[in-house]
């Protein structure tokens, strides 16, 4: 996925997410560690954690992450998808501080400038649990300058960003129990 087209996604999702949650209505935001790690989490059929591990790792990189770590005795994964800014855009500055008051804060992580970095860190944990696999996903934004400075860090807590990668490893677990 190209950067720009990647920043513009991003920003449609904060975007919607923040006016999903307008007019009186609840914030998106989850408000207790229970909702968090229920939101993170997906249960599987499969006996064997391996299974589920090695979908995990082909749903990270099928999703554009690059792999940074795996040690299957612990059950755990960790990629991250990286990008960079490729010029000033002004109008993408001016959205970030107009929808942050609606996204929470959220759309001041969208880098706007030439000199910006966004990072984001999907690390799986694969548990078995009584002849069934859980697997809880956690996703951490982070902005850098050129320098390497941290601008911002936020872990990610809104349920819709999880909905899509827990997908994804439903379907690479599909696949990897049919051996293809």
């Amino acid at each position: 996925m190209k950067p720009l087209v990647f920043v513009l996604a991003v920003a449609l999702a904060v975007a919607g997410a923040g006016c999903a949650a307008g007019s009186g209505s609840r914030p998106v935001a989850l408000a207790s560690p229970l909702e968090v790690r229920t939101a993170q989490s997906r249960e599987f059929d499969a006996a064997d954690p391996r299974l589920v591990l090695k979908a995990a790792l082909n749903a990270l990189q099928d999703a554009g992450f690059t792999i940074r770590q795996t040690d299957a005795e612990l059950g755990l994964v960790t990629g991250v998808a990286e990008r960079k800014s490729r010029g000033v855009n002004n109008g993408l500055r001016i959205f970030r501080w107009v929808a942050a008051p609606f996204t929470y804060g959220s759309s001041l992580l969208i880098p706007s400038g030439r000199n910006e970095f966004s990072t984001l860190e999907a690390t799986v944990n694969v548990t078995r649990e009584a002849g069934r696999t859980r697997a809880r996903v956690s996703l951490v934004a982070r902005v850098t300058d050129s320098e390497g400075r941290v601008r911002s860090v936020q872990a990610i807590a809104d349920p819709l960003a999880y909905q899509g990668l827990l997908s994804r490893l439903d379907k690479a677990v599909y696949l990897e129990r049919e051996g293809l």
